[in-house]
């Protein structure tokens, strides 16, 4: 059994500003806890940030290849796009941070390629039998996850002042197959499959 993952990678530039924002918010956010209680938070690697279009969880080895062939048909009609990396926000909400999230913008174009992107890679893997994401997909990247409950409101002014913070731009123009080896040291990422946009067209 393979843990996988379908993605989008980030270009190395955009990593790291990614880690420049995060070294700065660890300083904002360090004992901001109420009461010296400090905010405890698992910060992503950078380098193991990528635009997530479907978390897969277990599959077969053997199922490899069938998603090789999905990724073709969802990518043969796309075209690259560029999306910037623009304001902080939170799931659930920035009052009882769960995951700390850094927002994902382009123009009504490029949007509309990622999400058709999304929506094709979604109906692909539904046929092998990973059931649909219910929720509307909102691309992000994750940068932290809230590894303790935070009083209400805690990180709520760091993530506020950030909301409208611009990191930069990158291009996107294939999508992979990503196997995840969750290790004491942290996660190791490994592409499986990448295809990209316009193949076989």
């Amino acid at each position: 059994m393979l843990r996988a993952f379908i993605a989008i990678q980030l270009s190395d530039e955009m990593k790291r500003q990614i880690g420049s924002v995060q070294a700065e918010l660890k300083r904002e956010v360090s004992g901001s806890g109420r009461g010296g209680k400090a905010v405890k938070i698992g910060w992503t690697q950078p380098e193991g940030i990528h635009l997530t279009l479907k978390f897969l969880g277990d599959i077969q080895e053997t199922q490899v290849e069938a998603m090789r062939e999905i990724l073709r048909k969802a990518a043969a009609p796309a075209r690259p796009f560029t999306l910037e990396a623009r304001g902080l926000g939170a799931f659930p909400n920035p009052r009882a941070p769960r995951v700390i999230w850094l927002g994902l913008h382009g123009s009504n174009d490029d949007m509309a390629e990622l999400q058709r992107l999304q929506a094709a890679v979604e109906d692909g893997v539904a046929s092998l039998g990973f059931p649909k994401e219910p929720r509307t997909f909102t691309p992000h990247l994750t940068l932290a996850r809230i590894r303790d409950r935070v009083e209400a409101g805690a990180l709520e002014l760091v993530l506020t002042a950030q909301q409208n913070r611009v990191v930069g731009k990158f291009a996107a123009s294939s999508v992979e197959l990503i196997k995840s080896e969750l290790r004491p040291s942290g996660a190791v990422y490994t592409t499986l499959v990448e295809v990209p946009f316009g193949a076989g067209v």
